[in-house]
């Protein structure tokens, strides 16, 4: 009896054995014939070889004295470019005339833009598409302005979603009564006015310039003046020490499209970065896109370091107001193929390359790296000889026991 439950065992144990082997070999069959791949376009990328650091910004500015008389308020933004005597802000006897006064000029515009409403109508020249195209456009500003935290704007963008809502409405048939909107705006203009009282005295930019209606306390520190003999030393000295601003300053005016960028750097890039070199410098906290400059003066010191000032002609709002900003310094720029780094094998002629898929076919083809990326990619040159990688090829990202001529589904 006992040898007979021992031989079911052994039976038992047998039949799983070769279940298991059969089982792995059947797998090991699917995963070969049907192994599935996953792929990556290759496309055209462009990246930069750059440098992040500290810099410091260096302008001809002038300071607009306080005005101790009154409450101020600006009539002009941040960046705005003035005339000499150009009024830039009006001095109230009270906070509150400032106020409304900011209101009223609202509701001026909204008074225009209704009354344009009305005119597009009237000529006919309003189109279903062109209406719908600016309200993604309006909408997707909203949005953008939300993520990034600038609402200074937020007013006039909703207001222009309204006004083109509106208009769809007129184009599609819809009754809007717009006539009822506009008088409801004009009794408040006109209320509003009641209560205004006109500024006491104005304040007029001493300069041309670019507006800027705060200041630093720098503005009498970091002259342009002697930049091109600018020395490490000097340049950290500025760059730690923090000034105190300046309590009888309105804002400033920033002279010219000329300022400057200066910022300590290891001297390995001596060479690279010669006088005259154009390149671009990006502040990824303050513009979307960069800006373009060029090395105005490279001066080492005994230690190992570069004071290295960049000269930059291009302005904006937001550039009119920066000092000490994170930026990068984009050095040389390698545009190729985008090759994604966990593709790349070493085939039996110790060539680097990647596997496609052309059809249902593994094929290898061959790369020349340009530059590797601090990601996860490499750019490849471009090279239009056979069996090299082209654009648009599909690239194996994620595949098994790969190899050139191997048959996929």
């Amino acid at each position: 009896m006992k040898r007979k439950l021992h031989k079911g065992w052994q039976t038992v144990v047998s039949l799983l054995l070769c279940c298991a082997v059969v089982a792995y070999i059947g797998f090991q069959t699917y995963r070969s014939i049907f192994s599935q791949v996953e792929t990556e376009l290759a496309v055209i990328h462009s990246v930069f070889e750059s440098i992040e650091t500290e810099g410091l910004v260096y302008r001809t500015e002038t300071v607009i004295p306080v005005s101790n008389s009154g409450h101020v308020y600006y009539a002009i933004e941040n960046g705005t470019r003035v005339a000499k005597n150009n009024v830039i802000a009006s001095v109230y006897a009270d906070a509150s005339s400032g106020r409304i006064k900011q209101e009223i000029e609202q509701i001026e515009e909204q008074i225009k833009a209704f009354k344009a409403i009305q005119s597009d109508v009237s000529s006919e020249r309003m189109t279903l598409d062109s209406i719908n195209e600016q309200t993604k456009t309006a909408l997707y500003n909203i949005v953008y302005n939300t993520e990034t935290g600038n609402f200074a704007d937020m007013e006039y963008t909703q207001f222009n979603v309204l006004t083109l809502l509106s208009k769809k409405q007129i184009v599609t048939g819809k009754s809007v009564d717009l006539s009822a909107k506009i008088q409801e705006l004009e009794n408040r203009k006109k209320s509003l006015q009641a209560q205004y009282s006109s500024p006491k005295s104005t304040i007029k930019a001493p300069v041309a310039g670019y507006f800027a209606d705060h200041t630093d306390g720098y503005e009498h520190v970091l002259k342009p003046d002697d930049l091109a003999d600018l020395s490490v030393s000097s340049l950290q000295n500025h760059m730690q020490t923090d000034q105190q601003v300046s309590s009888t300053a309105d804002g400033k005016i920033v002279s010219g499209y000329e300022w400057y960028m200066a910022c300590v750097l290891p001297d390995r890039y001596y060479n690279v970065l010669g006088v005259g070199k154009a390149l671009s410098l990006r502040m990824s906290f303050v513009l979307d896109e960069s800006v373009p400059a060029t090395v105005y003066a490279c001066n080492k010191d005994n230690k190992g370091n570069l004071a290295v000032v960049f000269r930059c002609d291009y302005m904006s709002e937001e550039l009119a107001t920066i000092r000490k900003e994170t930026v990068e310094i984009q050095l040389v720029e390698h545009t190729g193929l985008k090759v994604p780094k966990r593709a790349i094998v070493i085939n039996n002629d110790q060539q680097a390359g990647v596997y496609i898929r052309s059809g249902n076919v593994v094929a290898f083809r061959k790369i020349e790296q340009q530059f590797s990326e601090p990601a996860e990619y490499v750019i490849c040159k471009e090279i239009s000889e056979d069996g090299y990688l082209r654009m648009y090829d599909d690239i194996i990202v994620g595949g098994r026991d790969l190899y050139d001529g191997k048959i996929i589904h």
